[in-house]
């Protein structure tokens, strides 16, 4: 797995490697709701980097991240990098649970899903849960990761949280898997689609 840029989230660093060139594209629709804001937009020759917040949040208080990173000359498969990742994130954590990586196709490309469940961080006082999905584009595989901070639990895939924050939390968590999903693509000149010309925002560009 290569090495460089830390993914930056409320669990901490996973470091990746570097970027994509101008042929394709990683695109991050905009996230459902509230407005969400740049914390971090780096691009550094064929190295990007892209943390998004609500703009309601301050990174002195995060509970919602959304990350995105390319690592360029990956030769191995979305489901081994995502299983990485979450071995990786998961050292992090007293309890935890994993849901995947489970593996698919996408515009023709190889993807892949993922979720970790951490139920209390190790020497902080929450948990975490984090969704995953890597696509691997001709040039760069690229890792999208929708962070959620939670209350620490003993079981980490249910936290427990008041009536309504629970039902409000669980369609924040149905929300990021549609956009995981549906909103969040590669595009390149070789095989042009219509949502491709929208104004959706190419990360790292």
């Amino acid at each position: 797995m290569a090495m460089g840029r830390a993914m930056i989230g409320v669990l901490g660093a996973l470091v990746l490697g570097s970027g994509a060139s101008a042929a394709e594209r990683l695109v991050l629709e905009p996230y459902p709701g509230p407005p969400w804001k740049d914390v971090v937009n780096h691009a550094s020759g064929k190295v990007f980097v892209r943390e998004q917040i609500p703009e309601s949040q301050s990174p002195e208080d995060l509970h919602d991240v959304l990350t995105a990173q390319s690592v360029p000359g990956y030769r191995g498969t979305p489901a081994a990098f995502v299983s990485n990742a979450m071995a990786d994130l998961s050292r992090n954590c007293e309890t935890f649970e994993t849901v995947g990586p489970t593996s698919g196709e996408e515009q023709g490309r190889q993807v892949a899903y993922g979720r970790l469940y951490c139920g209390k961080q190790k020497g902080q006082p929450n948990g975490a849960h984090i969704f995953f999905k890597a696509i691997l584009g001709s040039e760069a595989l690229y890792v999208i990761d929708r962070d959620f901070r939670i209350p620490a639990s003993e079981h980490p895939s249910a936290p427990v949280l008041p009536e309504d924050q629970a039902v409000s939390f669980l369609q924040a968590e149905g929300t990021a898997k549609r956009y995981l999903s549906d909103q969040v693509y590669v595009c390149d000149p070789v095989f042009p689609e219509a949502r491709c010309a929208s104004e959706a925002v190419p990360t790292g560009r």
